[in-house]
């Protein structure tokens, strides 16, 4: 009984992690526009600030329970996933027009992500039976690390893939500082 109550828990949980962690340690990085078109005077500019940016939006989202609730957990991963194909569309073919639009992405980003790690618990904690819900709570927390870790090894490959792609095709920014 302990895992059926789980499962829907975890893997909404997993797919918004795999997602939003593979769109920060690989696409970001290669989320790159011309110096002169940007607030910046280095490239290494860029990803720190697109991660405050995301930090903003998961800061405000995991602390909108009291406010705002989401029951059907499915749709804001999906909609992360949406995120992802996306930036990773821009990363290859250059379609956003300037940093603040990418900027916007990446907060709505953060929403998402915040928005279903603590709707995921509050559902948990609020819908398992009392005698399920410590298991259920420590079972499901393993789909966050475990999207992490998986988004890590995917995130190698495509910030590599990326930069090499866009070298290829004319825009450099990936390969300087």
């Amino acid at each position: 009984m302990h895992i059926a109550n789980t499962i829907p828990s975890m893997l909404p949980l997993l797919l918004v992690y795999v997602a939003e962690y593979t769109i920060n340690q690989g696409v970001a990085p290669t989320l790159l526009f011309p110096i002169s078109s940007s607030p910046f005077q280095h490239y290494r500019s860029f990803y720190p600030t697109y991660n405050t940016v995301y930090q903003v939006g998961v800061f405000l989202s995991r602390s909108s329970t009291p406010f705002f609730r989401v029951h059907h957990l499915y749709l804001p991963s999906l909609l992360q996933v949406v995120n992802l194909v996306i930036l990773t569309l821009h990363a290859l073919f250059n379609f956003i027009p300037n940093f603040y639009i990418v900027c916007v992405i990446i907060f709505w980003e953060g929403l998402l992500g915040g928005l279903v790690y603590v709707s995921t618990f509050a559902e948990i904690t609020d819908n398992v039976p009392k005698v399920d819900r410590e298991f259920s709570l420590g079972a499901t927390s393993v789909s966050d690390s475990g999207g992490i870790c998986l988004a890590g090894f995917l995130g190698m490959a495509f910030e590599v893939w990326l930069c090499n792609w866009q070298a290829n095709h004319g825009r450099d920014f990936c390969k300087k500082l």
